[in-house]
């Protein structure tokens, strides 16, 4: 019965299990074949007497056999346990034939003859065929001698035979194995060179990335400060139009014909976006290059609610806007100026895509998170699923089209996102198809924000939304 356990095979000698693989059971079989032919002719040489070490010498070698098969396949053919073996044998049947006189001069050269054979041959089979040739020729030579039919002349050719089995297969197996582990080391070689030049090619391709990464980001600074400086060159002329148009409509408010009168509040409208775009480009400017720092004041939200939503901020004629502060909401320590911000462009965009309904800002004290939640909830067209991943990208907009129906560059959200960031919190959103959108932030409030007397509230330009 073989030992399957992968435990007992790596400890075959301490375990006692003597069975092992088909190489290590045709190495003892073989050998056992080689001992037994050897025993023959030393027993059965014709001698009268045969002389007390002899026997001995065949018993001690069928017990190392047996001793051999307790040992684990690797360490049986280690090369300090096989070659010692073999060695042994050559010797001690070597003595043992020469001194129960059952070879001569001519039987110990044909026996190394064959030694030699399996030696050198690549091919089992030569070494076979090479040792029945030489045990017929043993058999021509004793032809003179008259003892052709003798036992021990013709129990020579199996000898012969048996020994060519025994050191051939163990030559070649041994050679076939040393030429596979060449093969293998070479295979090996072969594939580190590969590997080699796969790592140089990767090397080569990682620095040629790294320098076009560089080229882009270069290209994107240069880019960024071009739109920036582009961006503030258009604030001049943009105040200097909204200025003369508030003069005008102030200081001719009974010259002014009500066609005329309308024509110079659409101006004023649209330059107001425009300058709203313009502000918010160089937003974003400032947000790339990383040069935006952050005041902290104390915040009343309960008033900044109240400003952001007063009507006359908030161009909303269809839609109902609220506010809905929770109790106990403390005020908050943070940049007033970018929150600001945030709230701005969250209700300038509820209120863009809400043509019916209302628009609500929610807020809420989360005790337990140590969070003040400020949503702006509308009922506007929603939102699909899939888009709800990519509307926090910047000049992204669902609808990209030159003949779209709602205005903006797609950099509220993105502005939005990135002050939300800065101020240690959140920026998420919630919406249904048809249903409506909301949007919420989440706000960081430690007890130490809350109770520490922070620098008093500055007023700040209100940012408008794009």
């Amino acid at each position: 019965m073989r030992c399957s356990s992968p435990h007992a095979v790596e400890s075959d000698a301490g375990s006692g299990c003597g069975q092992g693989t088909e190489k290590k059971r045709i190495f003892i079989l073989l050998r056992y074949t080689f001992i037994v032919a050897a025993g023959y002719l030393i027993l059965f040489s014709g001698a009268a007497t045969v002389e007390t070490p002899l026997p001995l010498l065949l018993v001690a070698a069928i017990s190392s056999n047996l001793l051999l098969s307790f040992l684990s396949e690797r360490r049986l053919f280690a090369w300090y346990v096989e070659m010692p073996v073999v060695l042994i044998d050559t010797l001690w049947i070597s003595y043992a034939l020469q001194r129960s006189g059952a070879a001569g001069r001519d039987f110990f050269l044909l026996y190394f003859f064959v030694l030699l054979l399996a030696a050198i041959s690549e091919h089992l089979a030569t070494v076979l065929t090479g040792a029945l040739l030489v045990g017929l020729a043993n058999l021509y030579f004793s032809v003179g001698s008259g003892n052709v039919l003798a036992p021990s002349a013709l129990m020579r050719i199996p000898f012969f035979f048996t020994v060519a089995l025994f050191y051939g297969h163990s030559a070649v197996t041994a050679r076939q194995e040393r030429q596979q582990a060449g093969r293998e080391q070479a295979a090996a070689r072969q594939l580190a060179l590969v590997v080699e030049e796969r790592t140089k090619a990767l090397a080569a391709k990682s620095q040629e990335l790294t320098a076009l990464c560089a080229q882009v980001q270069e290209a994107n600074r240069l880019k960024s400060e071009f739109v920036a400086s582009m961006s503030h060159e258009f604030l001049s002329p943009l105040h200097v139009v909204l200025g003369y148009i508030e003069l005008l409509l102030d200081n001719n408010h009974h010259q002014l014909g009500d066609e005329s009168r309308a024509l110079l509040e659409r101006i004023q409208q649209n330059a107001s976006r425009l300058l709203d775009m313009v502000r918010a480009v160089l937003d974003f400017a400032r947000v790339e290059s990383g040069k935006v720092a952050v005041s902290k004041s104390r915040v009343d939200l309960a008033v900044l609610a109240q400003e952001l939503t007063d009507p006359r901020r908030l161009r909303a004629p269809d839609v109902t806007v609220r506010v809905e502060v929770g109790d106990e909401v403390p005020d908050v320590v943070t940049d007033a100026e970018k929150l600001k911000s945030i709230l701005a462009n969250l209700l300038s965009n509820a209120v863009k895509f809400t043509h019916k309904g209302e628009v609500v800002l929610s807020i809420r004290f989360d005790a337990f998170a140590g969070t003040i939640n400020i949503a702006v909830r509308d009922t506007g067209i929603g939102i699909q699923q899939d888009n709800l991943a990519i509307i926090f990208d910047e000049f992204r907009q669902l609808d990209g089209s030159v003949c779209r129906r709602y205005e903006g560059v797609g950099l509220g959200l993105a502005i939005a996102r990135r002050y939300a960031e800065l101020l240690g919190g959140a920026l998420t959103v919630e919406s249904t198809p048809g249903a409506g959108s909301c949007f919420t932030l989440a706000l960081p409030c430690a007890e130490a924000e809350r109770e520490s007397n922070p620098p008093p509230s500055v007023p700040v330009r209100l940012a408008r939304a794009s």
